[in-house]
């Protein structure tokens, strides 16, 4: 009887498979429940964010997250799952709102197709010159700057209508413009880096917009679909109705003066390739005067790609924990603006992520350089995300 039990027991290889496997599924299952508690514990303490009372006048706090694409990877595919994984849940526990922006700029040459880095330089630096634009346009001596202020935002309006007319090939209404125009935040939202590639370019962007030049070139006209095939008569950039004397001895003679109120008489027979492009000098009228700029969190994305990522690839498919502990703890840091201090100079700004450049994704990628001002350096903000600071969780 003992001899027909001993045959019907599996054999030392089905023993050693079965065991394996029972043990694999065993650590997957273990790891996915202890990373479930560990981000539930993060939720838990970010919550009590969410219950804090703000006065009845005051702005709920906003970030602005941008998402650059990884070293090594065309599309932000990685980093945006990384973003709904580790991020995402710890600021919707905190109620803290937020706008986010996938930067994936590529071009094409010789067949090849490879990402165009500056896009979120680009969009921080422009975000802070328009503050910077608009606080020299409340100044009672700039009448000109308002008077271009004024043509610039009727050529954005006129632009906004035409681009919604290419896309619903009819004259839309009131009512869909004001659907499609998205209405400013009226604070300054703080940046959320995610990665080192985000982080060079989010604080060069704001080194860029605190003390780069302000002159910017009025749009041209969104050409219409139906005027790509015929000929538009040839006009000129608006110009302001009338110019105050200047203290500065040097004046601009453009080729053609125009009121703004004209510009929305001729608006449909200026086409975008026969216009003259017109530079509105800012810098005439800057003081030099720094602006409130936006602290910085940076959030770090360890993007692992190459056959030399893919033992730790398994280790993290097995043991995710560490990785919900430094991603959720770093969001956390940004729901509580308690965090956000004075960054420890150049040395702290340069070192925030290095340790990402020594992944493989980095190796034969072109390098990218933090080129941020002293005067930046000095009073720039951050949230602390290297520490935990945040409010501990109540027993």
């Amino acid at each position: 009887m003992f001899a027909k039990f001993r045959q019907k027991l599996p054999g030392p290889k089905a023993t050693a498979f079965w065991t394996t496997a029972a043990t694999l599924v065993t650590v997957y299952r273990y790891n996915k429940q202890e990373s479930a508690r560990r981000l539930d514990e993060y939720k838990q303490r970010a919550s009590h964010a969410a219950l804090e009372t703000i006065g009845s006048l005051d702005t709920p706090r906003k970030v602005h997250v941008y998402v650059a694409v990884p070293m090594s990877e065309l599309g932000t595919r990685r980093a945006r799952q990384h973003w709904e994984k580790y991020i995402l849940p710890v600021f919707a526990a905190g109620a803290l709102d937020y706008e986010i922006t996938l930067v994936n700029e590529t071009e094409t040459e010789n067949g090849i197709e490879r990402v165009v880095r500056g896009g979120v330089h680009r969009l921080v630096a422009d975000e802070i010159k328009d503050r910077r634009r608009r606080q020299l346009e409340s100044d009672t001596d700039n009448e000109e700057l308002r008077l271009w202020r004024a043509a610039l935002d009727e050529r954005k309006a006129e632009n906004e209508r035409r681009e919604l007319k290419n896309k619903l090939s009819v004259e839309p209404g009131m009512s869909a413009l004001e659907l499609w125009k998205e209405k400013e935040y009226p604070g300054v939202m703080d940046i959320v880096a995610i990665g080192r590639e985000t982080w060079i370019e989010a604080v060069n962007g704001v080194s860029d917009g605190a003390v780069g030049s302000l002159n910017m070139e009025m749009p041209p006209l969104v050409p219409l679909d139906s005027e790509k095939s015929s000929t538009p008569e040839q006009a000129s950039q608006p110009e302001p109705a009338s110019k105050p004397e200047q203290n500065s001895g040097s004046e601009q003679t453009p080729a053609t003066e125009q009121s703004p109120g004209s510009e929305q008489t001729n608006s449909n027979q200026i086409s975008g390739s026969d216009q003259t492009t017109h530079m509105i000098d800012y810098d005439r009228f800057d003081n030099h005067s720094m602006v409130a700029l936006p602290a910085v969190a940076y959030i770090g994305h360890k993007n692992l790609t190459g056959w030399a990522s893919v033992p730790q690839r398994i280790y993290n498919f097995f043991h995710d924990q560490q990785n919900v502990d430094e991603y959720a703890r770093q969001a956390l840091q940004v729901v509580y603006e308690t965090t956000r201090r004075r960054a420890h100079g150049m040395e702290e700004i340069e070192a925030m992520g290095r340790e990402e450049e020594e992944l493989e994704a980095w190796r034969d990628q072109p390098s990218l350089d933090i080129v941020v001002d002293r005067r930046v350096a000095d009073c720039l903000q951050i949230y602390d995300t290297q520490n935990d600071n945040a409010p501990p969780l109540e027993t």
